[in-house]
């Protein structure tokens, strides 16, 4: 088949891994084999995330997979910011507490529709399954026993029913079952298939709001990622011409994603998150999952102007983000605008959940005395789903328990 040109609009669509149907490649069936780390290694050898980063990178991504996942747009400014803006605040430590019996690290959110067993959840990210070959299904046992959220990603490659029905049997038999550890679905707002005067496919997105509010018992919120308009400039992997040569061989390519079942909803045309979406769409949105019974959370907002208009529209939280340095470079580090975000939401019922950098239980620390209600986290999960699947990515909720109640 042709390899497609580097940037070309018809493989990379607003975040969408370029998948093996459009780069000629030949999903799982690459020359790269990854060498799992076992349970005595998991242990003995990954004290920290930024161990289990340096033991997945090494040993069970493939170089391809490794720039996909780690790096950022251009020059890495903002990923670089994310780690770096939390060196500007320190900790003042208090002391003669009582931590042996008066110690307790689950937190509400939502309004109180949701309790954790730590302010922890797993953001979303795409092309789970070509890192290993349970994908989504691993991530979510592993945030249900640990008792946190995890959130679906928009191009999962695995049905959500599937995906909701093993959580729900990984939170039946969990430990930390006294939790209502729930899933949030990431979405990507479909642009009009006509000129309507609106910046979504309303109609399909009302229908897809229908489809999740059937797994009411387990989905509780939908996350709109609201800075993809366009894709980042990638120069490592979407601007590489090498790259999806690369993807092909070592791994055969993304796998097609799968999460929604487009057949039983209406017809999208031409798919692409639509960049024309506006506050107008959002306030509409909120009415629609008032409707169906979900919380509305918006990704991506990095200003105290854009938390203002999200508190007029509604919105039940936002999401500090910068996708991980993954898009607009030249950011400043999520944390380092957590402050005024939650000034801007004062006095209205908005929480504020951040995602980029986080790597220490002293890192969410510091986020929660800026006023954060909890923590996202992307790359540490997709670390320990790459070291060893279910058995990897559990880990990294202890790692960040463990360091969060040593703080």
């Amino acid at each position: 088949s042709t390899q497609p040109s580097m940037g070309s609009s018809d493989v990379y669509k607003n975040d969408q891994p370029p998948t093996a149907s459009t780069t000629g490649g030949n999903f799982g069936q690459g020359s790269f084999r990854p060498r799992r780390a076992t349970v005595k290694e998991l242990h003995d050898e990954i004290p920290s995330i930024l161990a289990l980063q340096k033991w997945a990178s090494q040993h069970a991504m493939a170089p391809s997979l490794e720039a996909f996942v780690n790096y950022g747009a251009e020059d890495n400014e903002s990923l670089q910011a994310n780690r770096k803006g939390f060196d500007r605040y320190a900790l003042r430590p208090r002391i003669l507490k009582d931590v042996a019996t008066n110690f307790d690290t689950s937190v509400t959110i939502l309004q109180g529709r949701v309790k954790l067993s730590l302010p922890l959840c797993v953001a979303p990210f795409a092309g789970c399954r070509a890192l290993h070959p349970d994908g989504e299904l691993a991530i979510a046992k592993a945030a249900a026993a640990a008792g946190i959220a995890y959130t679906i990603p928009n191009w999962a490659s695995i049905p959500i029913e599937d995906i909701v029905r093993v959580h729900q049997d990984a939170s039946s038999s969990s430990s930390s079952s006294s939790f209502l550890a729930p899933l949030f679905v990431q979405l990507y707002p479909q642009k009009p298939v006509a000129p309507s005067g609106e910046g979504i496919h309303r109609t399909h997105m009302e229908a897809v709001l229908r489809y999740l509010s059937s797994f009411s018992k387990s989905i509780v919120a939908v996350i709109v990622t609201c800075d993809t308009v366009n894709n980042g400039n990638r120069e490592v992997t979407y601007k590489n011409k090498q790259w999806v040569p690369a993807l092909n061989e070592q791994v055969g390519g993304f796998p097609e994603p799968c999460a929604l079942p487009h057949d039983e909803l209406p017809s999208i045309g031409e798919p692409g998150h639509s960049a024309q979406m506006t506050w107008d769409d959002i306030r509409w949105m909120k009415v629609q999952c008032k409707k169906h019974n979900l919380a509305l959370c918006l990704k991506g907002i990095m200003t105290k102007e854009d938390t203002q208009l999200a508190v007029k529209a509604g919105v039940d939280a936002v999401i500090v983000s910068n996708h991980g340095g993954r898009q607009l470079d030249g950011t400043l580090g999520t944390v380092e605008v957590i402050a005024e975000c939650v000034d801007a939401a004062r006095g209205s019922p908005l929480e504020i959940f951040v995602d980029g950098g986080c790597r220490r239980g002293k890192d969410m620390v510091k986020c929660l005395a800026l006023g954060a209600k909890c923590i996202m986290v992307g790359r540490p999960v997709l670390w320990g789903l790459a070291a060893a699947g279910e058995e990897g990515v559990a880990p990294a909720p202890s790692l960040y328990r463990g360091g969060f109640e040593i703080v």
